[in-house]
């Protein structure tokens, strides 16, 4: 009677999990039970798991309930026998699961006086059992048990370019395609003010916009994650310079391949939200092997002063956030 009553309190507080097996069906040794949504490796490590159990003679265990939790791209297995006694192991790899769940099966020791089960609080752990985990806090960042996921972001901030000496503040929006540790993004980026210190206030000289899709890799750092990424990007610029004398302004447009480079720092607010710092740099390897420069007028006087060249190379920082779409 009170093992019943403890199987319907495990079913109403975990409301998210399938029941992967049901002791009714002539399982001595109990049940799992399981997240419905995990990745395929993790899905057949449960399954292989429940037919074990369901071959498990009645002499080898006694009947519990093995949960089976997700926890930041592992699993934790929570065994609880009908008199209430419990203990729990961390799963690193899929694979693993069978043993180490078996192990729990069978290892909880048998409890002197079940009648009156001391609380985890006071109970001092047996020689065979782990002391209780630490509650640790629900993890920050997406689910790493989805396969794939969508994020999107906007960021603003700082680039410098050179050899041109440009000061351009720019905005990018980005989406991130993730499998696993794997990310693709996909960039679009435009300059709103672009400042070149030789003509002073004058901070119309140059604009781009710029198309990019790459690869990259996430790496978790503590509670945060570090994107690196390389991503080719088309990138079409347009300079107007006015400080050829008396020829007036000349204006030209240059269309080049830039290669960037890319590491951005996602710290999380809650699981579906990060801040983001953004470090990256690029280059035009067309421009840096063959500068190109506005060409001045005819009848320009022979002392108009020369265009700079378009921008071979640049670097900035950007702030911003990003979201989870998928």
């Amino acid at each position: 009677m009170w093992g019943t009553d403890l199987a319907q309190v495990l079913t109403a507080s975990l409301a998210s999990v399938a029941v992967v097996h049901d002791p009714s069906a002539g399982d001595p040794c109990g049940r799992v039970v399981a997240p419905t949504q995990v990745s395929d490796a993790w899905a057949a490590a449960v399954a292989e798991l429940d037919r074990q159990v369901a071959q498990l003679p009645a002499s080898d265990c006694e009947g519990m309930t093995l949960s089976v939790e997700a926890q930041e791209g592992r699993m934790r297995v929570v065994a609880v026998t009908r008199d209430g006694r419990r203990a729990s192991r961390l799963v690193e790899r899929p694979e693993s699961l069978v043993a180490v769940a078996l192990g729990l099966l069978m290892s909880i020791p048998q409890a002197s006086t079940p009648a009156a089960t001391p609380s985890p609080a006071s109970r001092t752990p047996g020689p065979s059992e782990a002391p209780p985990p630490a509650a640790a806090p629900a993890p920050a960042s997406a689910p790493a048990s989805s396969p794939l996921a969508l994020w999107a972001g906007l960021s603003g901030g700082l680039r410098l370019t050179a050899p041109t000496s440009l000061s351009v503040i720019d905005v990018e929006a980005r989406g991130d395609i993730l499998f696993g540790p794997w990310l693709m993004p996909v960039t679009l980026r435009s300059s709103l003010v672009s400042c070149l210190g030789q003509q002073g206030l004058d901070c119309d000289v140059y604009n781009d916009v710029s198309f990019g899709a790459g690869v990259g890799r996430r790496v978790r750092a503590g509670g945060s994650d570090i994107d690196f990424a390389l991503e080719p990007s088309l990138v079409v610029m347009h300079m107007e310079y006015d400080g050829a004398g008396a020829a007036g302004v000349v204006a030209g447009t240059e269309v080049a391949m830039r290669f960037d480079l890319s590491a951005r720092l996602a710290v999380p607010l809650n699981p579906h939200w990060f801040l983001t710092l953004t470090l990256d740099g690029g280059l035009v390897p067309s421009l840096l092997a063959k500068p190109v420069r506005l060409s001045l007028p005819q009848g320009a006087a022979a002392d108009a002063q020369s265009p700079p060249p378009f921008p071979a190379w640049s670097g900035g920082v950007r702030v911003g956030a990003s979201g989870a779409l998928l």
